[in-house]
């Protein structure tokens, strides 16, 4: 039986590295045609080599916080294929920081690249798949789009904005034939954390990809995983004290590890 993915014509930004290109990669196996993009330009080169056996992999240098550049990948895409069949919208960065220690620049960052930068890609893909009747969009969230993990605050405030934005868009553009999914990850193993070990709780991406997908393949509106976090999701919000002992716990915890210079996610 043919794979649901099977020669249908796919953007993912973010798409040279972590949870994107492993995505990218899994669509690759499954028949797509993927456009993976993101930056730097060494990231694209590097992906561009490990997906060189794929005819149907495109990689390109586009940053998401720049409307033109998107909207242009949209462009070329349409133009070259007739249609755009998912636009997933993964590019972003975390943020676990001490609330005084933020700058309004680096405010305007993450607000850039992990907002704006989805808003984007969804003004660009959605009229495309309006005109088609079809298609489906994609937002990477974020477990803490959901729950609000203590010394968060600025990665909380775009994630909860990025569910917020596809849940309401996937119940207002239904009967269009147009789908909507937010995807949710807790620990996945790739760059996000930097310098520090993955949490010892992180899947690999490869899994995180193959989650992704066939939750996509259902079009489920929220796929949350792994699934000890979903569980935990589940209780969190069915135990407001459950919720609120779990989160002051952590808080002092990261405080802690803040002030005598230890790690903290």
């Amino acid at each position: 039986m043919a794979d649901v993915f099977d020669g249908k014509i796919c953007i993912i930004t973010g798409g040279t590295s972590g949870i994107g290109f492993a995505v990218a990669e899994e669509l690759l196996r499954r028949g797509a045609v993927v456009y993976a993009v993101g930056i730097p330009e060494e990231g694209v080169r590097a992906a561009r080599d490990k997906l060189a056996g794929y005819k149907h992999a495109v990689c390109r240098l586009v940053d998401v916080t720049v409307y033109e550049q998107v909207q242009a990948l949209v462009d070329d895409a349409v133009s070259r294929h007739g249609r755009l069949d998912y636009m997933f919208n993964n590019a972003g960065i975390g943020g676990t920081v001490p609330f005084e220690m933020v700058t309004l620049e680096y405010w305007k960052k993450i607000v850039d690249l992990n907002l704006w930068g989805v808003i984007y890609g969804v003004h660009a893909a959605f009229p495309v798949m309006v005109r088609q009747g079809s298609g489906h969009i994609v937002n990477t969230s974020s477990i803490a789009g959901l729950l609000a993990p203590p010394y968060q605050a600025l990665y909380c405030a775009t994630k909860f904005a990025v569910t917020g934005m596809t849940e309401a868009l996937r119940y207002e553009h239904a009967y269009r034939g147009i789908a909507f999914s937010t995807i949710c990850p807790g620990n996945v193993a790739t760059p996000i954390f930097g310098g520090l070990e993955p949490p010892k709780d992180s899947i690999p991406p490869e899994e995180a990809a193959r989650i992704i997908l066939d939750g996509v393949a259902k079009k489920e509106g929220l796929i949350i995983f792994p699934e000890h976090y979903r569980q935990m999701y589940l209780e969190m919000k069915a135990d407001q004290a459950k919720m609120d002992a779990f989160m002051a716990a952590m808080a002092e915890e990261r405080r802690k590890a803040y002030e005598t210079g230890g790690k903290y996610y």
